[in-house]
This record gives C-alpha cells, sequence and structure tokens, in this order.
C-alpha cells in the first residue's frame, strides 16, 4: 500500500522549546514524516493534553496555551472588510517571531510538505461576551454556547460562532487569506467548531434541540429560504423544555418518553419543523466551507484545502459531508482511540473511516489519525496503523509530536513497514 502523506502537528512553543530543527530531524530519521503542520492559531488547552507532563521537552513540563491568539505576525490590509481581528501573542517568548515563517522555512529546507491550522475556537471568551455577542451561537432559549455547566471544563463557553453570521465568516476567510496569501503553504486545515449539537446522551434525537443556533443571522437565513422560523422555534423549545424537564408538565412529558419506545424516525415524522431545522443546519455549514474554500483557492490556486473533522456522529453539529466533500481537497478525520488504551476502541476505527468513505467516494483523499500518547501501547498503535491500512487510508497523521514517547514514535514508523506500507515520495 502507497500512502500519500505521514504528517504530525506541532504548537510555536514546540518549536520554540526543542527547536525547529532538532523536531524536523526527529520526525524524519525516527518516524519518516514528509509533512508537517503547526496550529497557527491555537484554542485554550493544556499540553501535553493527555499526560501530566512533555515526554521530551527541555523546557518545560507543561504549557497553557493563550486563548485563540494567532502565531504570526498579521498583515492589516487582509482584515479591512473584517470586523473581527485577531488577537496576536503576549508571551514574551512567543510574542516577536513569526512562527509560521519560522516552520515554513525550515520544511522547505528538510524537503518537506508544510500547512497551518486554524483550530477549534479562533475568538476568546472574552471577546465573544464583550464585542461579538451577535456572532455567537445561542440556544433556544437564547443563552450563549456553550453554556457554563457546573462540574465541567468550562474554558469554551461563549467562544462558538456562527457560521451564518457575516462578520464571522469574512473573519475566518481572512484568516486563511492572509497566511495562503504571505507563506507558501502547501495545505490550510480548517478545524472549526460547527454547530453546538446540544446532548445526544440526554436523548439521541431531541438533545441536539439543546444545542444551536437560534441567533438573529440563523433567523435571517432561514426567512431567506422561505422556512417558519417561529414554528421551528416553537417546536424544538418545546422539546428542549422536554429534555430539560423545565416544568412539572415538561416533566411528565419526558416521563411519558421514557416509558415508550418510539424511534427517531417517529419523533421526526410527527415534528417536521425538527428535521427542517436540522437540515437547514447543514445547508448553512456547506455553505460556509464553499465560501471558504472559494476565498483559500482564490489566495493560492492549487492549495490543499483539509478539514479536520473531530466529529464522529457528524449530523448532531450540521455537517453533511457529502455535500461539504466537493469544497474540500482532503480530509483529518481525528480518531484518536490508541490513547485510550482499550484495543476495541481501536479496533472500531474501521468503522468512521468506511462511514466517511462512502460519503465522500474513493477519490477524495482522506488523512486518518492515530494518537501515541495517553494511555497508548506500540502494540495499539501498530493495530492502528494495519487497520487503517486495510480499509482505505490516504495517508496517517498523528497527534501529536509533543505527547509522543520516542518508543512511541519509532513504533509509528515500524507499523507501517509491518503493515506494508510506504510512503509515495519514497518510491
Amino acid at each position: 500500500m502507497i500512502w500519500k502523506e505521514l504528517n504530525t502537528g506541532l504548537y510555536p512553543w514546540d518549536l520554540h522549546d526543542e527547536g525547529v530543527e532538532r523536531i524536523l530531524d526527529n520526525l524524519k530519521s525516527t518516524v519518516g514524516c514528509n509533512a508537517v503542520y503547526m496550529t497557527a492559531l491555537m484554542h485554550y488547552e493544556k499540553r501535553p493534553l493527555h499526560d501530566n507532563y512533555y515526554p521530551h521537552n527541555p523546557i518545560r513540563k507543561r504549557y497553557l496555551a493563550e486563548d485563540a491568539v494567532a502565531y504570526w505576525k498579521p498583515h492589516p490590509e487582509m482584515y479591512k472588510d473584517s470586523r473581527i481581528k485577531p488577537a496576536t501573542s503576549q508571551r514574551d517568548f512567543l510574542k516577536d517571531t513569526d512562527w509560521v515563517k519560522v516552520l515554513v522555512d525550515a520544511a522547505k529546507k528538510h524537503d518537506m510538505k508544510v500547512g497551518i491550522a486554524i483550530s477549534h475556537t479562533p475568538m476568546n471568551t472574552d471577546r465573544g461576551l464583550k464585542e461579538f455577542q451577535d456572532s455567537i451561537q445561542r440556544d433556544v432559549y437564547g443563552n450563549l454556547l456553550p453554556a457554563r455547566v457546573v462540574g465541567q471544563k468550562n474554558s469554551f463557553h461563549a467562544q462558538q460562532l456562527c457560521w451564518n453570521s457575516p462578520d464571522a465568516r469574512i473573519y475566518i476567510q481572512s484568516l486563511f487569506r492572509d497566511i495562503a496569501t504571505h507563506y507558501e503553504v502547501d495545505m490550510c486545515q480548517v478545524s472549526n467548531f460547527l454547530f453546538h449539537g446540544g446532548y445526544p446522551a440526554l436523548h439521541s434525537l431531541l438533545g441536539v434541540t439543546l444545542g444551536g443556533c437560534f441567533c438573529e443571522y440563523c433567523e435571517r437565513e432561514a426567512a431567506k429560504k422561505g422556512l417558519d422560523w417561529k414554528a421551528i422555534k416553537r417546536t424544538v423549545r418545546r422539546f428542549a423544555d422536554i429534555v430539560m424537564r423545565n416544568s412539572l408538565e415538561a416533566n411528565e412529558d419526558w416521563l411519558l418518553l421514557q416509558r415508550g419506545d418510539s424511534s427517531d424516525l417517529m419523533m421526526l415524522l410527527e415534528n417536521p419543523e425538527i428535521f427542517q431545522w436540522l437540515r437547514f443546519r447543514c445547508e448553512s455549514i456547506t455553505n460556509y466551507f464553499k465560501e471558504l474554500s472559494e476565498a483559500i483557492h482564490d489566495a493560492r490556486p492549487g492549495i490543499d484545502f483539509r478539514f479536520n473533522t473531530n466529529w464522529r456522529q457528524a449530523e448532531y453539529i450540521g455537517l453533511d459531508m457529502t455535500q461539504v466533500a466537493p469544497y474540500v481537497d482532503s480530509i483529518r478525520s481525528t480518531n484518536y482511540e490508541e490513547q485510550t488504551g482499550d484495543e476495541q476502541f481501536v479496533l472500531d476505527k474501521g468503522k468512521w473511516l468506511s462511514n466517511l468513505r462512502r460519503q465522500v467516494g474513493e477519490q477524495k483523499t482522506i488523512i486518518p489519525c492515530i494518537a501515541p500518547r495517553g494511555k497508548a501501547t506500540v502494540d495499539l498503535i501498530k493495530k492502528g496503523i494495519k487497520l487503517l491500512a486495510l480499509n482505505g487510508a490516504d495517508g496517517l497523521s498523528f497527534a501529536f509530536y509533543d505527547g509522543a514517547t520516542k518508543q512511541n514514535l519509532q513504533a509509528i514508523k515500524e507499523g507501517m513497514e509491518e503493515a506494508g506500507v510506504t510512503l509515495a515520495s519514497a518510491q
């Protein structure tokens, strides 16, 4: 089997702490990577994500990333039409360096493909609450999403942009246009959260009624499509009340629902407004990808516009891959089951890949993932690689260099050899 690409993601503090030359040398010699990318705008997160401390960082034990800041030098002229401007790093050891340029220059010297990613939440909570509430998703009650939940991590509160907001769409397009115009990147990867998916754990269908979005821009777009937004909102609100058990009546309806076994299909037939809303969300996301694809390819024709799909149950977030596929050049699927240490989870990885292949066809490039971090073992890494190879993967991305031990990095190269996989660049 021949794969097009073997890559991993890096962060600016990785480049600072370990040195870009050392990292790229390690990736080529230990793993065999022919591509690398950097998260150029990162969400609020602790690194390494699934371990207490770094396994090979010589400077620090862990790192708490700033919330949604850019790690390049944004060009102001690229944001003249954008109400939202990118925030930049304020950390002394990062703020004076253009880290996209650092990686691009080094990768080219190492004969590696190079890309960037814009991560899940491209605007922080503080700005979302103070300056741009109108561009943040809202639930059917008008609450900003994600809402704060007692006892859970709330680092993404009020950060989920609505992709029916013109300001949100122009902002993301401007970020990618800026990088694609000014840097010789081979790939641009979008990883944004799409629509808030509600809480399907509460109910496989009705849990989504607690998601988004019901902002003013969604209402405007729905009107353009001739949808009865008031009727949709009334029906969604009714079932959101039931799932939340917001009244004695709603609680009785919830208990009745639990005593029965009505299917999701039955609920949709009885309440067509729910399906109308779900379809509207999918159409909105497809339009978002269409416009973003046009902006990126206009800035750099021939670039690989990659979608990093983070959600196996994409229907809950407004994603219909059959409709989005024509607007992206490749797909990275973030199935990180090795990090759980559970062999059965790893053996189930092929299901997500098969679902994607059914949706996008044989010709679309899919770069699935493994995670050599957390509870991952050499055996699970090798099994994950073999399973992906047998299920028609076009390459491999591993998450991530910062949390992978040397033993697990070596296991990636060994796993590919044992699975009979070679890279196209090695032919």
